[in-house]
């Protein structure tokens, strides 16, 4: 007998006692493909709620964290002597970036394509943080 058959006769036994255990992998693997695709099927049916939740919920909190620790005259418009343009009252300087964040979510609904308005939802977040930060260093 060559090399070569020696390996193969060893290859076939092998083979012959992993056989159990690969089935078990293979229907195993099945299994959890088959869940995973059954997920995903309705993460991408349900895309702009599992898309839009986080946003909503972090706006909701960025707006209580304003709420709390923005002064009762919130000045918008920051020139460069250090004072600022205009001043609304608190209420307005959380509800206004809320009602930004609220319309681009809606338009994101509306829309056909997700990722954009998203994205711009997203960037809404910004607007809080620069109010907190505007009223808590100015210039």
């Amino acid at each position: 007998m060559n090399f070569i058959d020696r390996f193969m006769k060893k290859w076939e036994d092998f083979c012959k006692k992993t056989q159990p255990t690969v089935d078990k992998i293979r229907t195993i693997w099945k299994t959890v493909s088959d869940k995973v695709i059954f997920a995903w099927n309705y993460v991408m049916k349900f895309k702009k709620l599992f898309l839009a939740a986080p946003v909503a919920v972090m706006a909701l909190i960025l707006g209580l964290m304003n709420l709390f620790k923005l002064p009762a005259l919130v000045g918008l418009g920051l020139q460069g002597n250090g004072e600022f343009s205009f001043e609304i009252i608190r209420e307005v300087a959380v509800i206004g970036p809320l009602a930004i964040t609220a319309v681009c979510l809606l338009l994101m609904f509306a829309s056909k394509r997700t990722l954009t308005p998203w994205m711009v939802s997203v960037l809404s977040l910004l607007l809080p943080l620069v109010i907190l930060f505007t009223n808590t260093f100015p210039a």
